[in-house]
């Protein structure tokens, strides 16, 4: 029962509490039992809360006995993101630099998943400032892929999708910048939302990362193991967001020219495309404009801001930087932030985002990859791809191209590469258009079978 009970969706556990098919505090015990069980060999969850988490299921059963009102996730757990403040609770964003933060407050994402009845099981490991896709940090380690412990399971929201895909938690709270959410998805074999800009309230993630980037280019999202539950998380973190169908239209494209495909994530996209086309959608052969020039203005934006703030946050302390952000932070000591090609990045990415929505109103959502490949090694680099060496610059620009201009984006589990590894496909949506978007996701979990279970079952 156990076993069947933390595989469960969230969905289904909020509801069958109410019905009194289980009690918060059996779906504590089992997940409990399966973070003792599981966690071990993935190091995803950092800072454990087990005991107030317990007290709180004891509470729920409480209040449901007694007849009290109850929120949308009442007793169902879930955890998040270490950056994401909880009040009371360390928040180091992976860095020994700030091993000590403890945050003062919830974050607003954070207390509405609370007010609505979930419990917080623990949060979960990041790379240091969030600045990687590869979840290693000198304060906790490596966090490792469920699919395969030799594999990376990404960055910067890799401990919760490696929780998540191990069935330690039902859902989870991440974050996205650069393909943060979606790419731990795609690596680990599950679903991520990355809500367009302003669907849900950002959350600070202090200390370092600060500056317009974030607000205008970051959002936080919910990631789970089928699309019910990211559809139940959107509605309690942006609950003015409309229902929608999906778009009738959709463009597929395999590549952006920016960096390697692998032989893989084309095929995901192109099984992808024939499971909606056969659910009724029209599938066309389409790529959205501008994508070079919009990753182009994204780095302008992201590099000035992280050498005005980066650099002289760890100054004199670099030798305790984890080391992909010692390479950052050396790369640019010597770059002097300028403010006029940091405005003009903005002004063209205001002139791109009106070109991409014409191209998407007239298209419906865009289909493709979402990485070059399937996960590299753990603590590894990306490449080559299928004997084709990596191209300097991002590696993320698929996911990039999202977050540069605020629109939505959600990463689908499609198949297992030759080697057993995940392969997710991500979709592209108007802003406001979540949920139109979730619908298209659906169509792709019906069709194709959904989260890929590490168990193989």
């Amino acid at each position: 029962m156990s076993e069947e009970l933390v595989k469960a969706s969230a969905t289904w556990m909020a509801q069958a509490i109410r019905r009194r098919e289980v009690s918060a505090v059996e779906l504590f015990d089992a997940h409990a039992a399966r973070i003792a069980e599981r966690d071990p060999r993935v190091n995803a969850l950092v800072f454990p809360r087990l005991q107030e988490a317990r007290a709180e299921a004891v509470g729920a059963d409480a209040a449901l006995a007694r007849g009290e009102h109850l929120g949308p996730l009442h007793g169902v757990p879930f955890t998040a993101k270490e950056v994401i403040a909880v009040a009371g609770m360390r928040a180091p964003n992976g860095s020994r630099l700030f091993a000590d933060h403890v945050s003062n407050a919830d974050a607003v994402p954070m207390r509405r998943l609370r007010d609505a009845g979930a419990i917080l099981l623990g949060k979960t490991n990041v790379p240091e400032f969030c600045s990687h896709w590869d979840t290693y940090n000198e304060l906790f380690g490596a966090t490792l892929n469920p699919h395969d412990p030799t594999r990376s399971a990404g960055g910067s929201s890799g401990g919760e999708a490696a929780a998540l895909a191990s069935a330690m938690t039902p859902l989870g709270l991440g974050s996205d910048l650069g393909g943060s959410i979606r790419a731990p998805c795609h690596f680990c074999g599950v679903f991520g939302l990355r809500p367009g800009r302003d669907t849900v309230p950002w959350a600070d993630h202090y200390p370092m990362v600060s500056g317009p980037a974030p607000l205008m280019m970051g959002s936080v999202g919910p990631l789970a193991r089928c699309v019910d539950d990211l559809e139940l998380a959107l509605a309690v973190l942006a609950p003015l967001e409309p229902a929608m169908g999906a778009p009738a239209g959709v463009a597929v494209f395999e590549e952006d020219d920016l960096q390697p495909m692998s032989t893989a994530c084309r095929a995901a996209v192109r099984r992808a495309a024939a499971a909606l086309a056969d659910a009724g959608r029209d599938v066309v052969e389409a790529r959205p404009p501008g994508q070079a020039e919009v990753r182009a203005a994204f780095d302008v934006v992201l590099v000035n801001e992280m050498a005005a703030g980066l650099v002289p946050g760890v100054a004199g302390r670099e030798d305790e930087l984890s080391p992909p952000i010692r390479e950052i932070a050396a790369a640019l000591r010597d770059y002097q932030p300028a403010l006029r090609p940091y405005l003009e990045a903005f002004a063209q990415l205001v002139r791109l985002e009106a070109q991409a929505d014409a191209w998407l109103e007239r298209h419906g959502a865009a289909l493709c990859p979402v990485a070059p490949d399937v996960a590299p090694p753990v603590r590894g680099s990306f490449g080559p791809v299928d004997g084709e060496p990596i191209r300097p610059g991002g590696k993320l620009t698929l996911c990039t191209y999202a977050n540069a201009l605020g629109l939505p984006a959600v990463s689908v589990p499609v198949m297992r590469s030759e080697a057993g590894l995940p392969v997710g496909v991500q979709l592209i949506g108007r802003r406001g258009h979540e949920r139109a978007l979730l619908a298209l996701a659906r169509d792709l979990e019906q069709e194709l079978g959904g989260w890929l279970d590490p168990d193989g079952t």
